[in-house]
């Protein structure tokens, strides 16, 4: 499985939809960082962002699991969405274009 990790991850990036989430995933990430001690504004970018993801990939239960870790004061540093959604393209052993 480690071993098509990087293989999945490149073919993923070639989907449009998945190089959209891993986008969505990364700007948030950084917004997330940026307003880290105004917890309202983070609490907005982390909704907007599992709309956006969940509009961009479908309902998927990982998504959830990031949303939560978003939400606990502190974790915000850490770049859950970015991870995330880089672990779901890469888990996908054929990425379908839509």
């Amino acid at each position: 499985m480690l071993k098509n990790l990087i293989p999945n991850l490149r073919l993923a990036w070639s989907v449009p939809r998945w190089r959209r989430a891993l986008l969505i995933a990364l700007v948030s990430d950084v917004l997330g960082f940026g307003v880290e001690l105004l917890p309202p504004v983070q609490w907005m970018v982390d909704a907007a962002t599992a709309v956006a993801l969940s509009l961009a990939l479908g309902f998927r239960w990982p998504l959830l699991f990031a949303l939560v870790v978003e939400a606990i004061p502190g974790l915000g540093v850490f770049p859950a969405w970015t991870l995330v959604v880089a672990a779901l393209a890469a888990a996908e052993s054929r990425p379908r274009v839509k």
